[in-house]
């Protein structure tokens, strides 16, 4: 029994996630800060974003359109990114700025647009003060999150990345969706009284005390050194050294075109399934909750499929598996989500182990060691910007198409499926182009080996 106990012992202590989250080692415990912060943030995403977010838009009365303005106007802030090496490389230390401007942007964004209703009962102020609120609040993160990515990027070397960012999403789904299933189970129990948008409001509140813990314990692993190739701080080094760099550029790139595909209905999905589907918080939040079973059953066997491949490779195979889910997902209806919607969601698990793993990484796959805010404020503003086209488009197609639908072979589509099918087709073209560019853009210490 002794023997089997300590062959345990030496299992566990060789395993990785002993050898990527300790307190024994700095980086280790550097990237635990990381984990608990990530979980933190997941939970705090779950109480005042996601479906509860659109519950609470909803439940004072803003219509679908004008929730797709308040969620992809503020995005247009990531711009001043552009701002943010000219800001934070004034500073030696940068933690203590970066912390009191992200408990400054978590208070405007949680507690303002909670508290703004109260203020405010035109539904045209409501959406307006919703709008400024959470674009202010953008705004002040536009400028620190390279900031946090610059001073976090040491912690994530290529050997580590893999395992990081698997067991991170693993865990955090275990937990935090966990927590919203439970959450889901009480917000439906008051469904149709008033007691449901009370409940939402509190959730907003304890979010708040979360995100403020979270970014306490982000404060802590150590600040290294920030490179920098010249001593004169120059705006236009954003763009002109990632054009520079051509294997840096088309990986920010490829990244940006997935970004474009899959924010297509990132403002319309949820209301989709709610109104005009009929799936309840729970349904949708027990979904996301097995996620972590997928991440136990088929992390080990993703992984051993990237070490095989290369990230560029691995995100194609999977932009070739996932795109058609989405244009499943076009097709699905209050007769048949039951086994349709449940059986896409499952698939989309599977893939996402994986898909989640490689598009987190891709900011440091071909990420220099000198200029790193430069750089990743430029992948900021080209991944923001994508995102923030891709919703202005699908909100603009769905004022357009209203209550209309297009007769696809029999099949009457509304406006939020045709987005979905859209998006689907994109992932595949994301998908072929990442394959395509795969040899010419593995980082060169892979090449060498």
């Amino acid at each position: 029994m002794n023997e089997y106990l300590h062959a345990i012992k030496i299992k566990w202590r060789n395993s990785a996630f002993v050898r990527t989250f300790n307190l024994h080692e700095e980086k280790a415990k550097g990237r635990s800060c990381f984990l608990a912060s990530s979980l933190l943030l997941s939970l705090v995403t779950q109480l005042s974003g996601g479906i509860f977010y659109t519950g609470f838009l909803l439940s004072f009365g803003i219509n679908i359109v004008n929730i797709g303005i308040i969620t992809f106007v503020p995005i247009i802030t990531k711009l001043l990114s552009i701002f943010s090496p000219f800001i934070l490389e004034r500073f030696r230390k940068r933690k203590v700025f970066l912390t009191a401007m992200s408990i400054l942007a978590n208070v405007i964004n949680i507690l303002g647009v909670t508290l703004l209703p109260d203020i405010i009962t035109s539904e045209a102020g409501r959406v307006i003060g919703f709008t400024l609120l959470v674009t202010t609040s953008s705004a002040i993160s536009a400028i620190i999150d390279p900031g946090y990515s610059a001073w976090h990027a040491p912690y994530l070397p290529d050997d580590i990345r893999a395992d990081y960012f698997t067991l991170t999403s693993g865990i955090n789904s275990f937990l935090a969706q966990g927590i919203a299933l439970v959450l889901s189970l009480v917000v439906d129990s008051f469904a149709g009284s008033p007691g449901q948008l009370e409940i939402m409001t509190g959730f907003r509140y304890a979010a708040l005390v979360l995100a403020v813990i979270r970014i306490l314990i982000l404060a802590i692993p150590k600040e290294y050194s920030y490179e920098r190739s010249g001593d004169k701080i120059k705006i236009s080094d954003i763009f002109v050294l990632p054009f520079r760099n051509k294997k840096f550029l088309w990986t920010i790139i490829i990244l940006a075109f997935y970004y474009m595909a899959i924010n297509l209905t990132t403002a319309s999905i949820n209301i989709f399934l709610l109104q005009d589907v009929g799936i309840t918080y729970t349904q949708i939040n027990l979904v996301n909750a097995v996620y972590f079973m997928f991440f136990i059953f088929f992390g080990k066997m993703w992984k051993k499929f990237l070490k095989k491949h290369s990230w560029f490779k691995t995100l194609a195979y999977t932009m070739f598996m996932q795109g058609p889910t989405f244009i499943m997902y076009a097709f699905v209806t209050p007769e048949n989500y039951i086994w349709l919607w449940f059986l896409i969601r499952l698939i989309q698990h599977v893939l996402g182990v994986i898909v989640n793993a490689v598009t987190a990484s891709m900011l440091y796959v071909n990420l220099p060691d000198k200029d790193r805010t430069n750089y990743i404020a430029f992948y900021s503003i080209a991944v923001n910007m994508s995102i923030f086209l891709s919703m202005m488009f699908g909100t603009f197609f769905l004022s357009v198409m209203g209550e209309n639908t297009l007769n696809f072979f029999g099949f009457q589509m509304a406006a939020v499926p045709i987005l979905l099918a859209v998006s689907g087709i994109m992932q595949i073209a994301v998908g072929l182009l990442s394959r395509k560019l795969n040899d010419k853009l593995l980082p060169d210490e892979l090449l060498r080996r």
